[in-house]
C-alpha cells in the first residue's frame, strides 16, 4: 500500500467539550488528592482525550493525572499501580511519557521517573511498545 493511498480514520472531537470534561474531572479529583489519592488517580485516568490532536487539551489532561501522581506517597506507588487495570496502566504509561516530554515541568519529572518502573513491572515491556505504536490513540 502506497502512502498516498492511506486514509486516516481519526475524527477530531470538540476541543471545548473535551476541555470542559477535563476541568470537571480536575474539580472532582482535587478534593481526593489528600484523602484518597488512589481514587483521584483512577478518576484522572478516565476518558483520556483520544479524540483530539490539540496539544493544549492533551496537556490539560496530563496535568490532572500528574497532580494525582504527585499526591501518592512513594511507598504506596506499587500498591496503587497494582490496583489499576492493565488498560489503565497503559494509559498511565502514555501520560508518564507525555509528562516527561513537557518542557518547564521540573517538579513532575522525578515523580514520573518513580512511577515508570512500577508501571513497567506490572505491565511488562509490552506496555511501552503499545504506547509507542498506537498512532490513532496517541496522548
Amino acid at each position: 500500500m502506497e502512502s498516498s493511498e492511506y486514509t486516516s480514520s481519526f475524527v477530531q472531537g470538540d476541543d471545548s467539550q473535551l476541555l470542559s470534561a477535563i476541568k470537571q474531572r480536575d474539580a472532582a479529583c482535587t478534593p481526593l488528592l489528600r484523602t484518597d489519592p488512589m481514587k483521584a488517580l483512577q478518576l484522572a485516568l478516565v476518558d483520556p482525550p483520544f479524540q483530539t490532536r490539540t496539544v493544549e487539551v492533551k496537556d490539560a489532561a496530563c496535568d490532572v493525572v500528574c497532580k494525582a501522581l504527585m499526591s501518592v506517597k512513594e511507598a504506596d506507588i506499587e500498591t496503587v499501580v497494582g490496583a489499576l487495570s492493565l488498560d489503565d496502566c497503559d494509559v498511565l504509561m502514555k501520560y508518564i511519557y507525555r509528562g516527561l516530554g513537557q518542557p518547564r515541568k521540573d517538579k513532575q519529572y522525578p515523580v514520573l521517573l518513580k512511577w515508570h518502573p512500577a508501571v513497567l513491572k506490572r505491565t511488562g515491556q509490552a506496555s511501552i511498545v503499545r504506547v509507542i505504536s498506537e498512532v490513532q490513540r496517541a496522548l
